[in-house]
């Protein structure tokens, strides 16, 4: 059986699998790239679906070795001293909240029933998020929005990071008890299925909000058409999920989507281990491979 290569690259096509920084040349209307060359002195590094669990980024293409190839190693990676990207594929903002919702749930087990501040349970959030990402729940976004604001507080207290992003505006009321009850050593035994459930809520923010903003822009071009005014409104887009301001320069205190995506798998496997062990998490891994490559799917175009 042929094993699927991907390389996972920035916004521009820059990748970091192997440590080194490769601008990679991009498919074009339907075509394979040109080929990419190795820098001196290093190799290019294609994943299996596997070895990209830790190396997910903003765009994933499927790629093949022209020049240079050795066998996939036994963490799922080929390095090559000569490689081309054949197409994107279907990854998004959207796919990484579903990577990281799919991952979280099925780590749940008897956590499910574990209540955060609020009173949703485990289970309960990830039923909401389904629904927001299905565009079927108004409420359950709510709901979610106060848990990607406060697992986002957490986030960065632990990390000793300020806030100071406007996206957070609407964290003005006190929730010292809700960030110090994720702290409840009551937590101890399900804390890493806490964290894996919360990321992917943190991953989902990413396709919830710019729904918003999409919202407030189409209201706003009817007003400016009618009253001919060509400026944007500065002021904030208040959102369940924080208050934000479209083309406003701030640090972020959430984290990209991706970014979430790999973290919540990486705490699901870590879940796994916490139960069963090293087998155990070799196959909650290898789950999280086959439904990274499923929802890859073909090329997005």
């Amino acid at each position: 059986m042929t094993v699927k290569l991907y390389v996972a690259t920035d916004s521009t096509g820059v990748g970091h699998a192997g440590g080194a920084a490769v601008r990679w040349h991009l498919p074009a209307a339907g075509d394979p790239a040109e080929v990419t060359a190795a820098p001196d002195g290093s190799a290019l590094v294609l994943c299996s679906a596997t070895a990209l669990l830790g190396e997910l980024d903003e765009r994933i293409f499927l790629a093949e070795a022209t020049a240079g190839a050795s066998d996939v190693d036994e963490r799922g990676t080929l390095r090559a001293t000569a490689a081309r990207l054949l197409a994107e594929t279907s990854w998004s903002v959207e796919t990484a909240a579903r990577f990281a919702l799919d991952c979280a749930e099925h780590v749940l087990g008897e956590a499910a029933g574990a209540v955060l501040p609020g009173g949703a349970t485990l289970g309960q959030v990830i039923a909401d998020a389904r629904a927001v990402l299905d565009r079927t729940s108004d409420e359950a976004e709510a709901r979610l929005g106060m848990l990607a604001r406060l697992w986002a507080l957490h986030r960065l207290r632990r990390q000793g990071e300020k806030v100071g992003d406007l996206a957070f505006g609407t964290l003005a009321e006190d929730r010292t008890a809700d960030l110090d009850a994720l702290d409840d050593p009551a937590w101890a035994t399900a804390a890493t299925v806490r964290d894996a459930v919360l990321g992917a809520v943190e991953a989902l923010r990413h396709v919830a909000l710019p729904r918003h903003v999409d919202v407030d822009e189409a209201t706003y071009s009817r007003v400016a058409d009618a009253e001919d005014t060509p400026s944007l409104p500065s002021a904030p887009i208040v959102t369940p999920w924080g208050t934000i301001t479209v083309g406003a320069e701030h640090h972020r205190g959430d984290e990209p989507a991706w970014v979430a995506a790999r973290d919540t798998a990486a705490r699901a496997r870590d879940a796994a281990r916490d139960r069963g062990g090293k087998d155990a998490e070799l196959a909650e891994r290898a789950f999280q491979a086959d439904q990274l490559e499923t929802l890859l799917g073909g090329p997005s175009r």
